[in-house]
């Protein structure tokens, strides 16, 4: 089931999409909910970040075919960061390349929502605490990493998170295909089974020391040929299998 966020004729909803037809979402996103009647086709609304989540943690070092070309050792522990709420931002909308920054990478991710109260969830239990999967670029400012050797300002600049284009609920996050594109050209080609650490087991880690909540997005990693340098009027895609195309495009700061 593909469910998306929307504004349409002035307001914002959420919806569920069949084919390019979007259906009303009767109830709780995060409890109950059915599908309603018919409300309009896809091409007659701005698709909106799937998600508003309150807290997002991220997974650094977390592909195998990463951890082999950078030269790094396999980590013993997911090694984590979080990623703050104002770097969201929606499927075709821009990623801002911040002033304070000269060298401005992308990098395809998997990211899961948070379907209820997670606290010291078992891993094989862990599943069951999740809502959906969706796309996500997990922008960084390079050389702001290098300077500062920590990742508040390389990660958590505003537009540093783009999420979308929809939440798949019921979908195997185990081997899925993933890509990473700039105009066009195929920069990443990996498959979510070289994760050295499950989806499972990051909810499990993650919530043995501080709980999530609904809504709240976990990144599981970047695989390798990530962290490509991108320029102001490059559009950047991340595709990822059964989920669809997440495009925006990066601009000059105002």
């Amino acid at each position: 089931m593909k469910i998306l966020r929307f504004q349409w004729q002035g307001k914002v909803r959420w919806g569920i999409l069949e084919d390019d037809t979007i259906f009303a979402l009767n109830g709780d996103l995060y409890g109950d909910f059915e599908k309603g009647k018919e409300v309009c086709k896809l091409s007659d609304v701005r698709l909106l970040a799937p998600v508003e989540p309150s807290i997002m943690v991220a997974c650094g070092r977390n592909y195998m075919d990463h951890i082999k070309e950078m030269g790094w050792s396999v980590p013993e522990e997911p090694s984590l960061f979080f990623k703050p709420a104002n770097t969201v931002v929606g499927p075709e909308e821009d990623i801002v390349y911040p002033a304070v920054s000269r060298d401005l990478r992308y990098e395809a991710e998997l990211c899961l929502v948070i379907k209820r109260l997670a606290k010291n969830v078992a891993e094989e239990e862990a599943l069951d605490y999740v809502l959906g999967y969706t796309c996500g670029n997990d922008v960084t400012a390079m050389d702001l990493l290098e300077k500062d050797g920590l990742l508040a300002r390389a990660k958590g600049f505003d537009t540093a998170g783009p999420l979308g284009p929809f939440l798949v609920i019921g979908l195997d996050p185990h081997n899925l295909a993933i890509k990473g594109r700039v105009n066009g050209v195929t920069k990443q080609d990996s498959n979510t089974s070289l994760m050295v650490f499950s989806v499972e087991k990051l909810i499990s880690h993650i919530s043995a020391f501080m709980t999530l909540r609904p809504g709240d997005v976990v990144w599981t990693g970047t695989p390798g040929g990530g962290a490509c340098p991108v320029k102001v009027g490059d559009v950047i895609e991340v595709e990822i299998e059964g989920i669809g195309v997440l495009r925006n495009r990066v601009v000059a700061p105002e």
